[in-house]
């Protein structure tokens, strides 16, 4: 008979699976400091007790957490009391605690999800299908943290780009615009922008509408139900974001076709891809959320590829930037044209 229990690699196995269960747990303490307003309370050395009793969270727990937090080198502890790292103290406030909020509150919701799916036995591709609040808000803001990267970093290395998004005829198409964060926050940057943002789900587009409203935009941003597939608009834009990792690789190809002729002669379409090759975790990880996206393993290579059939120019598949998992591929609409 054979000893599963002696089965060779059994031990690694279990070593491994129990460095993942303490990953998810560290993340869950992270959330949860967040989420409760432990975070907001370490800008200046406190002791468990002193934030427990600002908190209304029991002391030991709050001395729990923040034992986590030292572990993963995001502060310290002294007689003092704790204090957060310089790194932690630029996330957690400001425009920067919002965001990283989104990135985690996005993330606990989507894995809960898949497995949930698993659980129910309700396991399909169905691309990106979601319909929480909650999860879309999230998904929603993390959209817009590509905008400060674009203006400071992406905009002016595309040639005349960032000239035409401050002319008073500037116009943006945002493809796939779920709950309107990107759009708002493009819209801020370019005081003369126009945009029209379009998505097939009405759950999406009811709390993109709200979304406008509530900034103040709605003379600014239309919002339509609609697949870039089936977009019939002509020499409208001068720039388009088109995150082709929500979308099937057909999909993309027809659609890009049609976001060529949208754009103005020299307008540009930004891309946004997230599988990438390797064996590490990191790209194993980024081709499943992928796949579960819905464009399966469509790299930014193929992106690239894909722009050129659909004739555009000066196409180029950019490096990843620290911290952020997609890749950007750009293309230009001829000028002559």
């Amino acid at each position: 008979m054979v000893n599963l229990f002696d089965a060779p690699g059994r031990e690694e196995v279990r070593q491994r699976i129990l460095e993942l269960s303490i990953s998810v747990w560290a993340f869950a303490a992270v959330s949860f400091a967040l989420e409760a307003g432990v975070l907001d309370e370490l800008s200046t050395p406190s002791t468990a007790g002193q934030i427990s009793q600002r908190t209304g969270i029991p002391a030991d727990l709050v001395s729990s957490i923040l034992e986590v937090l030292v572990a993963l080198g995001f502060g310290s502890a002294d007689e003092h009391g704790f204090v957060a790292s310089p790194g932690l103290a630029a996330v957690t406030r400001g425009p920067t605690k919002e965001l990283l909020a989104a990135d985690l509150r996005s993330t606990r919701l989507q894995t809960a999800e898949l497995v949930g799916r698993a659980a129910r036995g309700t396991i399909a591709l169905d691309g990106w299908n979601y319909s929480d609040p909650d999860l879309l808000e999230a998904q929603g803001v993390r959209s817009a943290e590509m905008v400060v990267p674009w203006v400071e970093r992406l905009f002016p290395n595309l040639e005349g780009l960032s000239e035409r998004l401050r002319k008073p005829t500037a116009r943006f198409l945002d493809v796939g615009s779920g709950v309107g964060r990107l759009t708002i926050e493009m819209c801020r940057r370019f005081p003369n922008l126009q945009v029209v943002g379009i998505d097939p789900f009405e759950t999406s587009l009811t709390l993109a509408r709200r979304n406008v409203a509530e900034a103040g935009l709605a003379d600014r941003i239309e919002l339509r139900p609609q697949r870039v597939q089936d977009l019939t608009d002509d020499r409208c834009y001068d720039l388009a974001w088109v995150p082709v990792m929500f979308l099937p690789a057909d999909v993309a190809a027809r659609g890009l076709h049609r976001v060529r002729t949208a754009l103005r002669p020299g307008g540009w379409a930004v891309l946004g891809s997230l599988a990438v090759e390797g064996s590490e975790i990191q790209p194993a990880i980024l081709r499943l959320v992928s796949l579960l996206y819905g464009s399966g393993r469509l790299s930014p290579e193929h992106a690239a590829t894909m722009l050129t059939a659909a004739g555009f120019e000066n196409v180029l598949a950019l490096p990843a930037m620290p911290g952020v998992p997609q890749r950007t591929i750009v293309g230009r609409r001829p000028v002559d044209e």
